[in-house]
């Protein structure tokens, strides 16, 4: 077993002379345990320390807390900052509490050489892995708290999670190290109060070594997280094609290979769906009849199916534009409905279509209009062409019509009735 003191730290930490470390300072025992080891391990290696105080507000302590945190820095001449957080009512407090606390410590990690440390300990660890437990989690959740990951511009490391609380009470008992007992530590109606003072006790009475054991089996889960995690995103690059979902990829790999794809596909969206959830999606939407265009609401988002391809729709990408826009010969149009912006050009570029007109009329969703591209045996309804171009139903409805004596002459991003030889400018469409 490790022992608690500054050599640890310095191994652990990785510090050399160009490491900054930010120190994430409550007052309490754990995090004025972790001031006092890095002070000292300062003199041993050289390395630049400063300390955060975020005062929530919430207890009428808090200010006093500060004080003492600023006094105990000054003290071993290690650099100060307070920021406080405004935060009102009950609900949620702990989460909101722990991240507005981390939104403020942003600020303090703005190079790869920041180390934000915190004093999460091993007592901690275990009672995570209850919470985890409780809700649910899968082998991520109930791996506990991560010992080191990115954060901000630099990273976030907690070195003290191999260590319990009664080790560091016993260290800031030999160092005569003061620090403060936050009073809310008592108020049972927090989660991790609850499992802290009626659960853990009894466990350990029972099973002295049992935190020990328990971080040993989230350790594994960590490693078995991190072997799926690279598997998955070995099989995502496989299945995934300008942010789509591509099913025919998807059904090559294994039942839950698939599962862990769509979630880590979802996951880019902050999406974590509920295994009923991903039952539904896999029977209504990607079991559906091939010439199906199902849709499923996830939160903010829709999953619609076309062509072999899951896609991910926000609420702006399903609008219909309505209005009708006069085009007058402007360069620039600005479209309704964040279908963004048409540029009428005097020289070829990339992907711009051929026009010979210099007005005309920009409409949306008429798709019954007859249209014959430049190169066509034949005129067909719009519609008809969306299908042989495979386009999704809904961007159908988005895309651009250029309109002249009221006649289609080009579908923006797609076709122009006209040759490049025959143009006068050219129309671009900047979605």
């Amino acid at each position: 077993m490790p022992e608690l003191s500054s050599a640890y730290l310095i191994e652990t930490l990785e510090l050399q002379n160009h490491s900054h470390i930010v120190l994430a300072l409550s007052g309490g025992l754990d995090s004025m345990v972790l001031l006092d080891l890095l002070c000292n391990a300062q003199q041993m290696q050289p390395f630049t320390l400063e300390a955060v105080y975020i005062h929530h507000g919430i207890s009428d302590n808090a200010s006093a807390w500060g004080e003492l945190c600023a006094a105990q820095c000054a003290m071993r001449k290690v650099r100060f900052s307070m920021r406080h957080l405004q935060l009102s009512g009950r609900d949620n407090l702990e989460q909101r509490a722990r991240e507005g606390r981390y939104q403020a410590l942003n600020e303090f990690v703005h190079t790869e050489k920041h180390t934000l440390v915190t004093a999460h300990h091993g007592d901690d660890q275990l009672e995570s892995l209850f919470l985890a437990l409780k809700r649910g989690a899968g082998a991520a959740g109930l791996s506990g708290i991560a010992s080191s990951r990115p954060f901000a511009q630099g990273k976030l490391m907690r070195p003290l999670l191999a260590f319990s609380r009664s080790e560091l009470e016993h260290y800031a008992l030999q160092q005569q190290l003061s620090y403060v007992e936050d009073e809310s530590n008592q108020d049972t109606r927090f989660e991790r109060n609850f499992i802290r003072q009626h659960i853990t006790p009894v466990i350990r009475q029972r099973w002295p070594h049992f935190s020990r054991t328990a971080a040993r089996s989230m350790l594994h889960l960590t490693q078995l997280q991190q072997l799926a995690e690279h598997y998955t995103e070995r099989a995502f690059e496989q299945c995934v094609s300008d942010n789509h979902l591509v099913l025919s990829a998807l059904a090559k790999e294994l039942p839950l290979q698939q599962d862990l794809v769509i979630r880590h596909w979802l996951a880019h969206a902050g999406l974590n769906p509920s295994l009923e959830w991903l039952d539904t999606l896999k029977c209504q939407v990607i079991g559906a009849r091939p010439d199906a265009t199902p849709t499923l609401q996830l939160a903010e988002y829709q999953v619609r199916r076309f062509d072999g391809k899951l896609y991910l729709l926000t609420h702006k990408d399903t609008l219909v534009p309505s209005q009708e826009i006069h085009w007058r010969g402007q360069n620039t149009v600005l479209l309704p409905e964040h279908c963004g912006s048409l540029q009428f050009l005097t020289q070829q570029a990339s992907s711009a279509l051929p026009i010979a007109a210099s007005s005309g009329q920009i409409i949306f969703g008429q798709l019954s209009l007859r249209f014959k591209p430049a190169g066509a045996l034949m005129s067909k309804p719009l519609k008809q062409w969306f299908k042989l171009w495979q386009v999704p139903p809904w961007q159908r409805l988005r895309t651009p019509l250029l309109l002249v004596d009221g006649e289609l002459v080009a579908v923006a991003g797609y076709a122009s009735c006209i040759t490049a030889e025959q143009a006068t400018q050219w129309i671009s469409w900047q979605s």
